[in-house]
């Protein structure tokens, strides 16, 4: 009986091993993340060497032995190339997607929704002209819904209303407003300026905005400092996004 087995995936991590093969990780819809190892496909003669790329979205025909965790490359059609053709700041913003996802621990009662997830980043993220990093922002604010590691951003941790934001609670995983501060909380908080502020109160329909707002260096940076935090805090790791230090 063939143990061949047919499904799409998003190449997130590729390495060359020995001197002919090559190891993919593969995002997929029903297994999760999945190991595959590419036989020989480094070789000159090989017609599938610019098809096994990141980021790149194919229809897959894989083995997989009952007795292995690993799968076993056989053949693969391209659905969609996302770093054909783009400009350098997208493709940034894309790999700071799938390098977050590397770093997560996925369930395979979540991969279909994650997968969904980063199709659709991968292609509105093509179509964004202006402040790109607010829909990275808004990828993860979905990712973290889905995985069980959401944080309010529209009510004060302390005192649950809709207020301005000043500061970052870490170990609350929330933000604090401006009323419910207290000097005493300094060494636990991340302290944000206004416009990081402002855009927080806006990132779940951040679409409507883009073309309207300005997002100034040092708002970039508080709220990946936020972001790469949260993720640290839940799973209990240090998180590096070296992408979005790009920007």
């Amino acid at each position: 009986m063939s143990r061949d087995i047919k499904t799409k995936g998003i190449i997130i991590k590729k390495i060359n091993f020995r001197e002919t093969s090559i190891i993919l990780d593969v995002l997929t819809p029903e297994y999760g993340v999945i190991s595959v190892m590419a036989k020989g496909i480094r070789t000159q003669k090989s017609k599938n060497t610019g098809l096994l790329e990141i980021l790149n979205e194919l229809e897959l025909v894989l083995y997989k032995n009952p007795n292995s965790e690993w799968y076993i490359y056989k053949s693969s059609n391209i659905i969609n190339a996302h770093l054909f053709n783009i400009d350098l700041p997208t493709g940034i913003l894309m790999q700071a997607a799938v390098e977050v996802i590397r770093q997560i621990i996925i369930p395979i009662e979540d991969s279909q929704e994650i997968y969904k997830l980063l199709e659709t980043y991968l292609e509105y993220i093509k179509t964004v002209k202006k402040n790109g990093i607010a829909i990275f922002w808004r990828f993860l604010l979905k990712l973290f819904r889905i995985i069980g590691i959401e944080f309010n951003i529209t009510n004060c941790i302390e005192c649950s209303q809709r207020k301005h934001f000043v500061a970052y609670f870490p170990q609350k995983h929330g933000f604090i407003c401006e009323d419910c501060y207290r000097p005493v909380y300094d060494e636990k908080l991340f302290k944000i300026n206004s416009n990081a502020a402002e855009l927080i109160s806006k990132l779940n329909n951040i679409g409507k905005y883009l073309n309207e707002i300005s997002i100034p260096k040092s708002t970039i940076k508080q709220l990946n400092r936020i972001f790469i935090t949260h993720l640290s805090e839940h799973f209990h790791k240090n998180f590096h996004l070296k992408s979005v230090e790009l920007l």
